[in-house]
């Protein structure tokens, strides 16, 4: 119990989460794309928002690699059904990878985003870097972040817990990834 009430801290939470690794200053994102891939995982609703925000602005088309969720949520707030592309074949970052290297192959001029959770971000670019991919990573924000001053610091809350679990995950993926070869 003293664990979660430990995890659900936000100071906890913004510790965790800010020891992962940044994305690399050099990661550019093209002025024009033509193709969204927005991968499942962790703070789906933060994915839509920042999916939303450059399909839109681009007209590019989404490819959903994951749940239905995101596809619905993307439907929902008026994205043309058109555009949304769904697979549910990819049931890890490394699939969503291998989908992203297949498409590359299939449309050498495409113009691809990577969507992914600021928390995931630093694997998926790993991955992409190893895959010799082209496609660019947009780190979303997390669906709410936790307080990060104040003395709401120190109250718990489900977000702060939710953010500590994931950011947990992926710095165990990360070094799952670097055992198994996967990443550098």
């Amino acid at each position: 119990m003293a664990l979660y009430v430990v995890l659900a801290l936000p100071a906890t939470a913004n510790a965790i989460a800010g020891s992962l690794p940044s994305l690399p200053q050099t990661v550019i994102v093209p002025e024009t794309i033509n193709q969204v891939a927005v991968f499942d995982g962790d703070n789906r609703r933060g994915r839509v928002r920042t999916t939303r925000q450059l399909a839109a602005a681009n007209s590019a088309t989404v490819a959903v690699l994951g749940d239905r969720w995101i596809a619905d949520a993307l439907l929902e707030g008026g994205f043309p059904p058109g555009r949304v592309i769904e697979t549910d074949l990819t049931g890890t970052t490394r699939d969503q990878i291998a989908w992203v290297q297949q498409y590359e192959q299939r449309a050498p001029n495409a113009r691809i985003i990577i969507v992914a959770s600021r928390l995931q971000a630093p694997r998926v670019w790993r991955l992409t870097q190893r895959a010799h991919l082209r496609a660019a990573i947009v780190a979303s924000p997390i669906d709410d972040e936790p307080p990060v001053s104040g003395p709401r610091l120190w109250v718990p809350t489900y977000i702060a817990l939710r953010v500590s679990r994931d950011a947990l995950y992926e710095h165990a993926a990360l070094v799952y990834y670097r055992w198994r070869g996967w990443v550098d």
